[in-house]
């Protein structure tokens, strides 16, 4: 059976982190406790012998991204698929005050084809993660691949793979946090590994 390993990483904690306040594809810099995550990133996945690394565009995971391919001596190949969910009119606002919104629970806590004013359903965006995530295997065949995305992409993306969608990306999907899938080119599939979460 043919497969290549994807390590997903949420990117380093930045200052709208910090403040709880939703960056989507609007963007903050890495605070000093996000670049020591990225470094911490490159330190775990150096034993896994990585050989490509895949980031968003935004900032935030270009640094951190940049950070690990600084480590690992590699290239960094910005990917646009892998960009944060898009809340609309949201980004910007502190989490909390967006809690009387219509459709609030759905679109943070359930994965649906609810969205933000003028912005992504959780399903469309995980079909998106999922769908640029199987592309690049297909590409590093046999590969051992770190991908730099975001939190809310990756909640999602783990209910397009499982089913299952708990609570918001900042209490499930902490900053720097690495998954590993498979993606078997066989079948065609992509799944989560045993050793997921580490």
């Amino acid at each position: 059976m043919t497969q290549s390993r994807l390590f997903v990483v949420r990117h380093g904690e930045t200052e709208w982190n910090t403040q709880k306040r939703l960056q989507g594809q609007l963007d903050s810099p890495l605070t000093a406790v996000g670049i020591e995550q990225a470094y911490g990133v490159a330190k775990l996945v150096k034993a896994f012998e990585i050989e490509s690394i895949f980031s968003s565009p935004i900032g935030r995971a270009i640094k951190t991204a940049t950070i690990c391919a600084e480590q690992l001596k590699l290239k960094v190949y910005s990917e646009p698929s892998l960009v944060e969910r898009d809340f609309g009119k949201w980004q910007g606002e502190l989490f909390e005050s967006l809690s009387g919104e219509p459709h609030f629970e759905k679109i943070f806590f359930e994965v649906t084809k609810h969205a933000p004013p003028a912005g992504e359903a959780g399903t469309d965006c995980g079909e998106r993660i999922k769908t640029s995530l199987k592309a690049i295997a297909k590409n590093n065949r046999e590969k051992n691949i770190l991908i730099i995305t975001h939190g809310d992409a990756i909640r999602c993306l783990h209910f397009m793979l499982n089913g299952e969608s708990g609570c918001d990306a900042y209490s499930q999907y902490g900053n720097g946090h690495i998954f590993e899938l498979s993606y078997c080119h066989d079948s065609d599939e992509l799944s989560i590994s045993e050793n997921d979460n580490f």
